[in-house]
């Protein structure tokens, strides 16, 4: 085995190639304001843009739903008038309140029957009858009719006289006490 010294590579010439810093040159710097600009871009879509359109358009149907309730109102203008008529041919609290006075004279000439009808007064909810040609026995009975009436609260005879023997023929006066009628619900 032959001894031979061991070499160790060694440099022997100078490398003087030198790289240049480009990070400092007008294009480098032009590409990093492109890039900051193109971030700015999407970001001004993003935050500025989209919110600024959305708010036309929130704008436009405002725009839209103030033309409709412009509308709406011009045709409400004359809103006065007309209500004014309506209570004219409405029916006033008061008159809601007051028993239907057909459904009373029906009541009345469906009690009374063969008697013959002298008077009738109605006032709010009482009803003065007068009637004749019936005995005290066919008054009681008109009177029990009309107590069954959901229509009548309570009845009362004022008077039920004759000049005459027993069975004839009397004059009755009877005050009825109205109310109103219970519907189901």
């Amino acid at each position: 085995m032959s001894k031979k010294k061991e070499t160790f590579p060694t440099k022997r010439t100078m490398n003087l190639f030198y790289k240049p810093d480009r990070t400092t040159k007008p294009a480098t710097i032009a590409l990093y304001v492109l890039f900051a600009l193109t971030c700015l871009l999407g970001l001004s879509k993003v935050l500025v843009y989209d919110l600024w359109t959305e708010a036309r358009q929130a704008q436009q149907a405002l725009e839209s739903s103030q033309a409709r309730l412009d509308g709406i109102m011009a045709e409400l203008a004359d809103y006065g008038q007309v209500q004014e008529r309506y209570s004219l041919y409405s029916a006033t609290e008061e008159e809601r309140e007051l028993i239907d006075r057909m459904e009373v004279l029906d009541l009345l000439d469906g009690a009374v029957g063969e008697a013959e009808l002298n008077a009738i007064s109605i006032n709010g909810s009482q009803v003065q009858v007068q009637f004749s040609g019936v005995t005290l026995a066919q008054t009681a009975g008109i009177v029990s009719r009309l107590e069954e009436s959901p229509l009548v609260a309570a009845t009362w005879v004022n008077t039920a006289a004759t000049t005459q023997d027993t069975g004839a023929l009397v004059q009755s006066s009877i005050l009825i006490q109205l109310q109103k009628e219970e519907t189901a619900p």
